[in-house]
């Protein structure tokens, strides 16, 4: 038996016609008579009566021809995502982001990814950056974007820009009349602060310390969002992340340009053992583009 007998029994059976089954296999009639023949022989049962001018297929050629069309649906489908494969519109990827891209920009790159990639499946995780990093190394997650480079030798991390810090206040706040804010403009004044455990904190609060510019500090916000929870409430002034202030959903918050600069790293966390797929490459070149857009408006 082989793949070509198939393939002529399929289309006899599927034409009604030897005819007809030559046509579609671009071969002639002898020649598909000839391949049912074989066929026959190696099944060791006969296919096909003749009636007449007409053929008619026998019971056992029905109860075969149930396999076979399940095998070419099967072939099919293995044809289909080859082909999907090849034009990375197949797979699934699961993408790791620490919280404030994982709600700003992630989504709207996976959805603008996926409009022509309907085959494409994608889990999104949201994650701390130490945590991002050990997932990606296990393996548990195929790319992560963080905001400090992986430490693991089983990870590669690319930078792929510097962003610069903005400063968030109150509509009615005074210095909201300003385009931009200097350090030395919060002195004294009501603070909301990241929490310890945000690496962006400690970024923000050397820049007062070197300066010597004493703060107020009301609050300790776990993630940059919640940040602007407070200021929209009046309680105080922030500087927090771009991609969290372009995330703002507060009308009552105004976003202003912080000096002196200080930089937020966004890298691009990868498995180095493993080999990724097409679809994996395709989504970090088109995460990419939407990236640079992004930080073409906020580069430090």
């Amino acid at each position: 038996m082989n793949v070509r007998q198939i393939e002529a029994f399929q289309a006899v059976m599927s034409t009604g016609s030897v005819t007809r089954a030559g046509e579609r296999l671009s071969i002639s009639q002898p020649a598909v008579s000839q391949l049912i023949a074989q066929f026959e022989r190696h099944c060791g049962f006969k296919l096909f009566e003749r009636q007449g001018s007409k053929i008619a297929p026998t019971r056992e050629a029905e109860a075969l021809y149930t396999e076979v069309q399940r095998m070419v649906v099967g072939v099919a489908q293995i044809d289909r995502v080859a082909t999907a494969l090849r034009e990375q519109s197949w797979g699934a990827l699961c993408v790791a982001g620490f919280p404030a891209i994982t709600r700003r920009m992630i989504p709207e790159i996976v959805y603008g990814f996926m409009d022509a990639r309907p085959d494409a499946h994608f889990r999104v995780e949201s994650m701390r950056s130490r945590a991002l990093i050990d997932a990606v190394a296990a393996q548990h997650a195929d790319i992560g974007f963080s905001v400090i480079p992986g430490d693991r030798s089983e990870v590669e991390s690319v930078l792929l820009h510097a962003l610069r810090a903005q400063c968030i206040l109150h509509e009615s706040h005074p210095l909201a009349q300003k385009e931009t804010i200097a350090a030395a403009d919060l002195a004294g004044l009501p603070f909301v602060s990241l929490g310890p455990q945000d690496l962006s904190r400690n970024r923000i609060d050397r820049v007062f310390d070197d300066l010597k510019i004493p703060r107020h500090l009301r609050v300790e916000a776990g993630e940059s969002e919640t940040t602007f929870s407070f200021v929209a409430a009046n309680k105080g002034v922030a500087v927090v992340d771009p991609i969290s202030a372009a995330n703002n959903q507060f009308t009552q918050v105004v976003i202003r340009e912080f000096e002196p600069c200080v930089k937020f790293d966004l890298w691009l966390i990868r498995p180095k053992a493993r080999r990724p797929l097409n679809l994996t490459e395709a989504f970090v070149e088109y995460a990419l583009d939407y990236m640079a857009e992004f930080a073409s408006r906020h580069s430090a």
